[in-house]
Order: structure tokens, then C-alpha cells, then sequence
């Protein structure tokens, strides 16, 4: 007779569907266009396509909850999640995030110029006496934030920075993330280009350290598979899509 059942729970087992049997993960994030952003009700995005493309490849289901950041990283905090993406470390969310070796992106802070404009900005004291598009309280790089030679023409939000970038209100324009002006310039139908690097920061997909072994363990399978992803070029034909 046991010998019986377990041939019958077996059965049963290997007769369900293979996403059946896959782990469950559930992951917080922000609204943060193109990265993440949502639409007819389902999340998108560069780094949400590639989350699921990795959750396919390891056999996990995802559940991605967009929600406001500082409510993402509560959660996360708390184990309410079992990870987040779209995430920078920093010495504070060392203490309840883990991330994989290898970042989902690396976050560039930029200087733009319109395609043409022949401008070339090598140093930030190449800035001095020009007109430079920035958004109301963003912060950039502490450098620049504190330079006094340049004028900075203030916008209220990057839309808003993005169009009069294109009506040549001012030449330059900063941006704290190059991929989301690059995206907002598409759509906008304008065109134009990196001149200067200002910084570069790492962004990953954390784990909740609430979740103990656990977590080390999604960290290196994570980070294995984006290693592979990149590789592949993935990650890039992604990208290709949105700017």
C-alpha cells in the first residue's frame, strides 16, 4: 500500500504543469520609466523584462508589486518581499538588502547636448558660462550640485526639461539617469547625445536578508544568470527597444 501512494504522488506530481513546481518570488519596485513603468495594468519596463526573463530561466514564478520606493524598501526590509529591483546600495540597505556580484545596470548621471551642436564637455569647468537644464531639487553629483560657474535654468520636472531641451532654451542638459532622458528624448522625437559622464552607480536586484540562507542563495543563482544574460546580449536588445 506505501509503496502504492508514492508511486501515485508521484504521478501527480510529474503529471502538473512544469510552472506548477516553480519557486515563488515576490518582488518590490518603483514606477521609474523605462526601467519600470506600467501599462494596461501590467508591469514593464527595461529591468522588469529582464527580472522575468531570469525568473524564466530559474524556474521561479514572479510576482512584481509596483508600489512608492520608500514602501518597497519597508517591505523589503521587513520580509514582506523577497526582493526588489531598481535598487542602489548604500550603506543603510546593506543592513537588510543582499545583492548579487553582478548589477542589473549601472546608472549613469549625464550631461546631453542636442545631436549637432558640436558642444564637447570634457571637465566640469567646460560648463563655465553656459546654460545648463536642470530639475528642481534633483541632486547630481556633489560637484556639480556645488559648482558656481555655470547658470543653471531650472525645470520643475524632466518633461519639462526634455521640451525646452528641444525648443534650445538652453544647449546642455543634465540628467541623473541617462537611460530615462534618453527615453524621454524619444519620445519627444528629439534627438540628442551623451557629451559627459558626470557619474556612474550601480543598480541591482536585492534580496531581503530577512529571508537568511535563503537569500544568499537567489543572490548567486541572480547574478549568475544576468552574467549570462548580458553576455548574450540580451540585456542590450532590451534596451534597443525603449531608446
Amino acid at each position: 500500500m506505501k509503496k502504492l501512494v508514492v508511486a501515485l504522488l508521484f504521478s501527480v506530481i510529474f503529471s502538473l504543469p512544469m510552472n506548477a513546481l516553480a519557486e515563488k518570488l515576490v518582488f518590490g519596485t518603483a514606477e521609474w520609466p523605462p526601467y519600470v513603468f506600467t501599462e494596461n495594468g501590467q508591469p514593464t519596463g527595461i529591468h522588469t523584462e529582464v527580472v522575468l526573463e531570469l525568473c524564466k530561466r530559474l524556474n521561479i514564478e514572479p510576482e512584481i508589486q509596483v508600489l512608492p520606493w520608500p514602501r518597497a524598501l519597508v517591505y523589503l526590509e521587513k520580509g514582506r518581499t523577497d526582493a526588489i529591483f531598481s535598487a542602489r546600495r548604500t550603506e543603510e540597505r546593506d543592513k537588510f538588502m543582499l545583492c548579487p556580484s553582478e548589477p542589473i545596470m549601472m546608472e549613469k548621471t549625464v550631461m546631453m547636448a542636442l545631436k549637432g551642436s558640436g558642444i564637447k564637455i570634457s571637465k566640469l569647468d567646460d560648463l563655465k558660462d553656459k546654460n545648463v537644464g536642470v530639475v528642481r531639487k534633483y541632486t547630481y553629483t556633489p560637484e556639480f550640485d556645488s559648482y558656481q560657474g555655470m547658470k543653471q535654468i531650472v525645470c520643475d520636472n524632466d518633461e519639462q526639461l526634455v521640451k525646452m531641451f528641444a525648443a534650445k532654451r538652453f544647449l546642455l542638459a543634465a540628467s541623473s539617469d541617462e537611460g530615462s532622458i534618453k527615453y524621454l528624448c524619444k519620445k519627444a522625437g528629439v534627438e540628442a547625445e551623451v557629451v559627459y559622464v558626470l557619474s556612474e552607480t550601480p543598480s541591482y536586484i536585492g534580496f531581503s536578508k530577512a529571508k537568511g540562507e535563503e537569500s544568499k542563495a537567489l543572490a548567486d543563482k541572480f547574478g549568475e544568470a544576468l552574467r549570462k544574460l548580458k553576455e548574450e546580449g540580451f540585456v542590450e536588445k532590451v534596451q534597443s527597444k525603449y531608446f
